[in-house]
C-alpha cells in the first residue's frame, strides 16, 4: 500500500529520513512554501492547502497518510475534501482545533515574523524539543533552524493563519470509522499529551503510542521508536 507522508510547519520531507529502507511505496510530500516547493506561494487557509496536496495523491489505488504536526492538522481537511485513506497516522498531531490561548500565540507569531523572522524561528523550533535534547543535541536544532531560515516570512504568516482558523473534523473521522494511529511525546508542549489522549477517547477506532522524555519532534528525539511505529502501522515485517 502506498503511504503518503506530510511534514510539519517549518520542516521539509527530510524529517522522514528515519524511515529510510522501510518501503519503496512511501511518498513524501512537501507543503507549499516548504521543501522542494519553497518558492511556491502558500495559501492562508487549510482548504486551499489541502486542495494542493490532494493533487499529489493517487486515489486510484489504496493508500494511507501520515502527518506530522501541521501535516496532521491537514488530514481532517483532506478527508472533508474527499480523500479516502485506508488509515491515518497522527505523528505529534491532532484533529481538533487550537485552544483560545494557542490562537492568541499564533496571532502574535504573525506579528513577530515581521519584527524579527530569524529570532522567531529559532525560538519556536527550539521550544519543540524536550529539555534534555536541547542540551545534548543542540547542533541538530541549529541545522533545522538554518534550513527554516530559507522559508519566506509570508509562508510563515499564512501557515500560522491557516492553522489558527482550521476546522474541527474529528466528528467526520469518527463517522467514517477511519482507523487512526497516534504517536505522542509525553513532553510535547505544542500538542500536549492530555489533548491527544482526550481526542483519542472520542474515536472508536484509534490507537496511541506514547514516548517518555520526548517533545514534539520524535523523528529526531527518538528515531528508533518512530521507525518502529511506522513499520508496525504499515505492517512491514521486521528485518
Amino acid at each position: 500500500m502506498r503511504v503518503y507522508f506530510i511534514h510539519g510547519f517549518l520542516e521539509s520531507p527530510k524529517m522522514w529520513d528515519f524511515t529510510a529502507g522501510l518501503s519503496e511505496d512511501f511518498q513524501f510530500l512537501s507543503l507549499p512554501g516548504h521543501g522542494d516547493r519553497i518558492e511556491e506561494a502558500c495559501p492562508d487557509n487549510m482548504t486551499a492547502i489541502g486542495q494542493l496536496i490532494l493533487q499529489d495523491i493517487d486515489t486510484s489505488q489504496p493508500y494511507a497518510i501520515i502527518g506530522h504536526s501541521m501535516g496532521g492538522y491537514l488530514l481532517g481537511e483532506l478527508i472533508s475534501l474527499g480523500a479516502k485513506p485506508a488509515w491515518l497516522g497522527m505523528f505529534h498531531s491532532k484533529f481538533k482545533t487550537d485552544s483560545e490561548a494557542k490562537k492568541v500565540q499564533r496571532a502574535r507569531a504573525i506579528d513577530l515574523v515581521v519584527e524579527n523572522k530569524n529570532l522567531y524561528m529559532r525560538t519556536m523550533i527550539t521550544n519543540l524539543f524536550s529539555e534534555a535534547f536541547k542540551v545534548k543535541k543542540y547542533h541538530v536544532i541549529d541545522q533545522l533552524v538554518e534550513e527554516a531560515f530559507l522559508i519566506k516570512a509570508e509562508t510563515v504568516q499564512h501557515c500560522q493563519r491557516a492553522m489558527m482558523n482550521r476546522k474541527d473534523h474529528l466528528a467526520l473521522i469518527e463517522s467514517l470509522q477511519i482507523p487512526v494511529h497516534y504517536f505522542a511525546g509525553m513532553e510535547d508542549q505544542s500538542v500536549p499529551i492530555a489533548e491527544v489522549q482526550n481526542e483519542m477517547n472520542l474515536l472508536s477506532n484509534a490507537t496511541i503510542q506514547t514516548i517518555e522524555n520526548v517533545g514534539h519532534m520524535g523523528q529526531w528525539e527518538c528515531p528508533e521508536d518512530s521507525f518502529d511505529w511506522v513499520r508496525a502501522n504499515c505492517h512491514i515485517r521486521a528485518i
